[in-house]
């Protein structure tokens, strides 16, 4: 793995344990590099309310942030059933559960790889 990878997948999971002390659910994240031209990895998860979709992305935001890592785009919060986060190397996707499963973003970029990002390093 070189470096870059390296940090990438340390941005993944740092972003994947923030939803979980945030309490979101169905924390997933893909290793996307060898199927996506625009990001090495997705961290997808469900939040139970539009507040609580909020709440954790404002976590995420703010203590990336607070790491080095700012967003490469705006984060849109008009939206109440999707919010997503870009910094570049890692998309962060949180959803409420109805849209998770409308969407369903983990079956359509299903060649990832799953990363277990509780054991991660």
């Amino acid at each position: 793995m070189t470096k870059q990878i390296d940090e990438s997948r340390r941005k993944a999971t740092t972003i994947a344990r923030l939803a979980d002390e945030q309490k979101a659910s169905q924390i997933l994240t893909l290793d996307v590099k060898a199927v996506c031209n625009f990001a090495d990895y997705f961290v997808i998860a469900t939040c139970r309310s539009t507040l609580h979709l909020r709440a954790v992305a404002n976590r995420v935001v703010r203590e990336m942030r607070e790491l080095g890592h700012r967003p490469l785009t705006g984060v849109e919060y008009e939206t109440t059933r999707w919010i997503v986060a870009d910094f570049g190397d890692v998309v962060v996707h949180l959803f409420t559960r109805e849209a998770r499963d409308y969407y369903r973003l983990e079956t359509l970029w299903q060649d990832g790889e799953k990363v277990d990002w509780a054991d991660a390093g």
